[in-house]
């Protein structure tokens, strides 16, 4: 079967999404068009099409807009689907963030007393956590990010945005995989650092030879990280040298004392340096009286948990994942916490999260569905005075916020934290106040 031609086009782009892509029409059609900015002309070939909408990327103009950043700091943009905004000026993109988190407020009918300036940390080498794909081209291992619009994985050999040892080793680490006997069998490797190690996680469907074990062994020793396998679900992962020292990776928090230990498959923070300011803005904001009671929802592994407890109030974590849990209750022993922070498995968005111990003061940290069913019942606790809410979606913060200020608290403060630069992303910290 012949293949599709690749369709070309030429339009003006009028507005920047939430995505980050700009937006045109073309011949009645609406189009969504990667490395392109307002006001510019671009020439871009269409890539896919799902639901009506055709997506493409862009040509760099001859005339780029005002706010073009050019060169972009990677050379790999935009092909690779890694980041989004890298042909944006860098203090544009926290105001398009931001912009983007005012309208939906807006558009719920919330209005908040303080807009906090953005909060913003290194642009380049901040990424700790990421999942890259893996994909054999002939005789070549592709290992990399996903392209733009497509499950294809990008050729790539560096990358600006992946913590430096991560960045440094990765022509390594596609050497050693090509070198597998099976390197198509090798799906995705996982990538976790902490203050001090680093780890991969490589995700193998067919059990591994001795010779590729002894390769990855070696390719380890050489990058200076560990390397774990996983043969099957998370619950299989296990390091590939049993004898190679702990299986742990640990960061501080040095604002309040602390140190976490985790295990590469453990959710934490991507960026180290964002995590710590949006810890500690999070925790003054609350500002707990010494004693007062604190429930943490969707704890993790006690990443706001253990500096609430370090200031003295008793912490009620909640989380629906056990193996997070059991790392936020390692945690709080080795900080020495155990009477100010007890963790409990509990689905938050079930029956049983609607009927936790109340309390005066909540911090909230969901995924980006949101709060949940339950919050009408959290915020209906009658000693609750504060709500600190961290959000990864704007859409469903508004949506919150909105529940929250029928149920009577206000939006006292809100502002984004950069967790992902050169991405969509938009991180948030809201504060609640009940009226009166």
């Amino acid at each position: 079967m012949a293949r599709r031609r690749v369709r070309e086009i030429d339009v003006v782009i009028e507005t920047l999404d939430t995505d980050g892509l700009g937006s045109a029409t073309y011949e009645d059609r609406d189009v969504r068009v990667r490395n392109a900015l307002p006001g510019e002309s671009v020439h871009a070939r269409v890539l896919k099409r799902r639901r009506g909408i055709w997506y493409a990327q862009a040509d760099t103009p001859e005339v780029g807009a005002l706010d073009r950043q050019a060169p972009p700091p990677c050379a790999f943009f935009p092909r690779c689907g890694g980041c989004a905004l890298q042909h944006l000026a860098y203090d544009v993109q926290l105001k398009h963030k931001e912009g983007r988190l005012l309208r939906v407020l807006e558009q719920a009918g919330v209005r908040p007393q303080k807009v906090r300036l953005p909060v913003a940390g290194p642009r380049l080498h901040y990424r700790y956590k990421a999942r890259l794909g893996c994909r054999l081209l002939g005789s070549e291992l592709l290992v990399g990010f996903r392209e733009a619009f497509s499950s294809r994985v990008s050729r790539m050999d560096s990358c600006q945005t992946l913590a430096l040892p991560f960045a440094r080793n990765l022509p390594l680490l596609q050497e050693a995989l090509a070198g597998l006997e099976q390197p198509h069998l090798v799906p995705q490797v996982e990538l976790a650092a902490g203050d001090t190690e680093f780890a991969y996680v490589v995700r193998h469907l067919q059990p591994l030879t001795e010779a590729d074990r002894a390769r990855l062994l070696c390719f380890a020793r050489n990058s200076g990280g560990r390397l774990y396998l996983q043969p099957e679900g998370y619950d299989s992962v296990h390091p590939l040298d049993p004898d190679d020292g702990s299986d742990y990776l640990a960061y501080s928090n040095l604002d309040f004392g602390l140190r976490y230990q985790f295990r590469p498959t453990d959710f934490t923070q991507v960026n180290p340096y964002m995590n710590r300011s949006l810890v500690r803005n999070a925790v003054l904001a609350l500002d707990p009286p010494a004693g007062a009671n604190v429930a943490d929802l969707f704890c993790g592994i006690g990443n706001f948990s253990l500096p609430l407890a370090r200031l003295g109030a008793r912490v009620h974590g909640y989380e629906a994942a056990s193996a997070s849990i059991e790392r936020a209750q390692l945690n709080t022993s080795l900080n020495g916490l155990t009477n100010q922070a007890q963790f409990q498995v509990v689905d938050l968005y079930h029956a049983e999260g609607g009927t936790l111990p109340e309390v005066e003061f909540l911090l909230l940290d969901p995924p980006r569905s949101g709060a949940g069913p339950n919050l009408r019942q959290w915020a209906a606790w009658p000693r609750l005075e504060r709500i600190a809410y961290v959000s990864c979606s704007p859409d469903t913060f508004a949506e919150d916020a909105r529940v929250l200020q029928q149920l009577g608290f206000e939006l006292v403060e809100v502002g984004i934290y950069d967790m992902f630069p050169h991405t969509a992303h938009v991180e948030t910290l809201g504060v609640f106040q009940r009226r009166g």
